[in-house]
């Protein structure tokens, strides 16, 4: 190799050396101009976070004292309208409230006060589909119906007799759990629908409240609803086979066949009992215009 092609190779050497050399130094640049300006975003970016959290706390505050004093507004409101309840009501009407601050008057009669006169308030604990599927409401009125055990007439150690009948009719509802106010609302009924049992309050006689209670000892009780425009009661036999053959054959003219009932007869001293032409062949008979088909 001559003289002048190693000055060749030895500027082209030094210029891809540079070159290098300068490749390196901008990349250096270039990263720690990436890093400066990525501290200088989050220093910015923490400093709008801070500031917006600083102005969202101060809204919070603003509002959480409007609300302390609508609050203090309500409970003022209130607690004059309760006094003036309390300055129409006659002495000894209320009582005033130690539990809670501020003071508050709480009328001790408001459900004593709707009860009618001459009536007792009584609750009865009823299944809701027995409580016309928990679609009883405060302000209906109401029969109710009893399915009662009674004793054996003649030997108490038989089993009991079992019978079905309306034993009061065109009651009042007082109250239905703790609402005593009419409220008419799907989601309450929806409510009362899947409760099992419902606390029934009803308006009764002093006499009908010891009936009632006896009845619900010995046997289950039931609620017919009733029609707001109705007011007069019926008088209505007991629910048996023979009152329902007869009613089925007044209405349909259909005529239901029971077996006849056995007679007793004194032998001995002792009740005997016999058959007299008992048929337990069940058949139904059609009239129709009062002849039979």
């Amino acid at each position: 190799m001559n003289i002048e092609n190693k000055k060749q190779f030895a500027t082209i050497a030094l210029a891809v050396g540079l070159g290098l050399t300068a490749a390196f130094l901008m990349s250096q640049y270039v990263k720690s101009s990436i890093e400066n300006q990525t501290k200088a975003l989050a220093k910015d970016y923490e400093k709008k976070a801070a500031a917006q959290t600083a102005a969202l706390r101060k809204e919070m505050e603003i509002k959480n004292r409007e609300l302390q004093k609508q609050m203090q507004a309500m409970a003022k409101q209130q607690q004059q309208a309760l006094a003036q309840q309390l300055a129409n009501l006659p002495k000894g009407g209320g009582v005033k409230a130690t539990t809670g601050v501020p003071t508050q008057i709480v009328d001790s009669t408001v459900f004593a006060s709707i009860t009618p006169p001459g009536k007792r308030a009584i609750t009865l604990l009823i299944d809701s589909l027995s409580a016309v599927g928990g679609l009883v409401n405060p302000g209906d009125y109401v029969d109710i119906l009893g399915e009662l055990e009674i004793p054996h007439p003649q030997d108490p150690q038989e089993k009991p007799i079992e019978i079905t009948s309306v034993l009061f009719q065109n009651v009042q509802v007082l109250a239905v759990n703790a609402n005593f106010k009419p409220v008419g609302s799907a989601l309450v009924y929806q409510q009362q629908q899947k409760s099992r049992a419902l606390n029934v309050t009803l308006a009764v006689d002093p006499e009908e409240a010891g009936l009632i209670t006896f009845a619900q000892k010995y046997g289950k009780l039931k609620l017919a609803l009733r029609s707001p425009a109705e007011k007069e009661t019926k008088a209505l036999q007991v629910a048996a086979w023979d009152s329902l053959a007869d009613y089925v054959l007044d209405k349909q003219g259909t005529e239901l066949n029971l077996p006849k009932a056995k007679a007793p007869s004194r032998v001995e001293n002792d009740y005997v009992e016999e058959d007299l032409q008992v048929d337990d062949t069940p058949f139904v008979e059609i009239f129709r215009g009062g002849r039979e088909l």
